[in-house]
């Protein structure tokens, strides 16, 4: 982490907190996550989604330094804050930037799922927006691949934001789909 200038805290989660931060000697500003290490799980699953995907509709991930207590990801910095945000500010988006949200997170779901990957937590909190009014899928905690036939859950897997899941998903069977995801579109 002696490679940043860390500043104000921007976010938190239940397990984690966001901070501004620049890359000392360059005016590159990113975001950077500290989670503590008991929370190892969520990390080891997240890491390796953010750092295999490219996508102009992904938060993109830079790097990752562990200290004694935390984990820190270092990741890019999106000036507008989450939708979730937005959204109690203004109450009521225009028209127009309603569509084209819709669109780039369609896109960026479609993205994922050619991928192999389920978001399975998709809701306005996870939900960033850059400088340029884009938004961002942010948060793989949840995130998985999607099942081959020789693959099966080792243990009950978490299945997202009551408030943005879809109805199939409170059966004991739940599984997510395609379907599922899109949901919380809606």
């Amino acid at each position: 982490m002696e490679n940043y200038n860390i500043y104000d805290e921007i976010g938190r989660g239940t397990h984690s907190f966001v901070y501004k931060a620049r890359r000392k000697q360059s005016i590159e500003y990113v975001a950077v996550k500290s989670t503590a290490k008991s929370r190892m799980d969520k990390i080891l699953n997240e890491v390796p989604f953010l750092h295999k995907l490219d996508s102009p509709y992904v938060l993109k991930f830079f790097d990752w330094y562990e200290s004694s207590n935390h984990i820190w990801l270092i990741l890019e910095y999106c000036m507008g804050g989450d939708l979730l945000n937005l959204i109690t500010q203004d109450k009521q988006l225009p028209e127009a930037v309603v569509k084209s949200f819709g669109r780039e997170l369609v896109a960026g779901l479609q993205y994922l799922h050619a991928n192999s990957i389920l978001y399975c937590d998709l809701k306005p909190a996870n939900i960033l927006i850059d400088e340029f009014g884009s938004l961002k899928l942010a948060d793989f905690g949840l995130a998985r691949r999607i099942p081959g036939i020789k693959s099966a859950p080792t243990q009950p897997l978490a299945l997202g934001s009551p408030h943005y899941m879809a109805p199939e998903l409170f059966q004991q069977t739940a599984v997510h789909s395609f379907a599922s995801e899109f949901w919380a579109l809606m």
